[in-house]
């Protein structure tokens, strides 16, 4: 068997991937080298071009956790196994969401406003995440880490999925249809939300309007989930306190943008995946997949439902 990488892996990945499966591991693979793969690690316009032709592919391991630039109704057709990489930076993403409500909970934004001035000033309504609603829009892998966190500090969490289907850490769970109804009750709403054709603008100007004049919003799924032109309005005219994104609808966001200078917004450069520990991760998951498929079953974490699109 043959294992295909089109990423450079480090040495001791490459050494452990081999070691744990048998196989040939190749990495920064060619054209040729791919179509002799059964399981290719990643995805670039080299795997899209050995699909069309004759290959062995059958299953593609992706280095993202989303996957809606794949040829998902092609995958599915051709019945290869397509697993994410969910989860891999779950932790790290949480973290700086943490970070955000922190931020403004503490009012360390205008801290850092005033110490530039040279001012020694107390910012008014500072508080803490105790007992502070955070609702979280998405309880995949991002939304439960951020739950566990939260619960840490004192916080009630509440999150929303498809069905409202109960998820470990979260006080209650609601399911996308009631989204509307739960907004306003909210002190933070974090959108962790996958890209599908059912979440394009989830976020939009019905819901920043259901949300309270006092809650911030955060972004860290997929730009696309919200509307920027109507996050941008609901900023302006105070229906929401503030916003924190890392997601964009178009990236990088264009240095034109009014959002750049809006005095109640935190902008990073989609930098909350960021994390020292991405392939291992990503690495110990595949491995966990692969004694699955050794047996002739389906990889059993992170695999693709092609009907749902992630």
């Amino acid at each position: 068997m043959k294992i295909a990488s089109v990423l450079p892996l480090k040495g001791e990945l490459q050494e452990k991937l081999a070691k744990m499966t048998g196989a040939k591991v190749v990495t920064e693979a060619s054209v040729a080298e791919l179509a002799q793969a059964e399981i290719i690690l990643g995805w670039d316009e080299k795997v899209s071009e050995v699909l069309s032709g004759e290959n062995k592919i059958k299953w593609l391991q992706a280095w993202s956790a989303g996957v809606d630039n794949f040829p998902l109704a092609e995958l599915a057709q051709k019945e290869i196994y397509l697993t994410t990489a969910s989860g891999a930076n779950a932790p790290g993403i949480a973290q700086q969401v943490l970070g955000y409500l922190l931020n403004f909970a503490r009012k360390l934004h205008v801290s850092y406003d005033l110490q530039r001035a040279h001012q020694w000033e107390i910012p008014a309504g500072i508080m803490e995440l105790t007992e502070r609603k955070l609702l979280i829009v998405g309880t995949g892998s991002i939304g439960q880490s951020l739950a566990q966190l939260a619960q840490a500090f004192g916080m009630k969490v509440y999150g929303v999925n498809t069905y409202g289907h109960h998820v470990m850490n979260f006080n209650d769970c609601y399911a996308i249809t009631e989204l509307e109804t739960v907004l306003p009750e909210a002190d933070f709403v974090v959108n962790a939300l996958p890209l599908t054709p059912h979440t394009k603008h989830t976020f939009s100007k019905h819901q920043f309007s259901a949300m309270s004049d006092k809650a911030y919003y955060i972004s860290v799924g997929r730009g696309q989930t919200t509307d920027t032109s109507a996050l941008e309005t609901a900023l302006k005219e105070g229906m929401i306190a503030g916003a924190a994104l890392d997601v964009f609808e178009e990236e990088p966001l264009s240095k034109d943008s009014t959002l750049w200078d809006l005095p109640n917004i935190l902008i990073t450069a989609h930098t909350a995946g960021q994390t020292n520990f991405y392939a291992e991760r990503i690495i110990d998951s595949f491995l966990l997949n692969f004694q699955y498929y050794q047996q002739g079953l389906a990889p059993a974490k992170n695999l693709v439902n092609y009907d749902l699109g992630y």
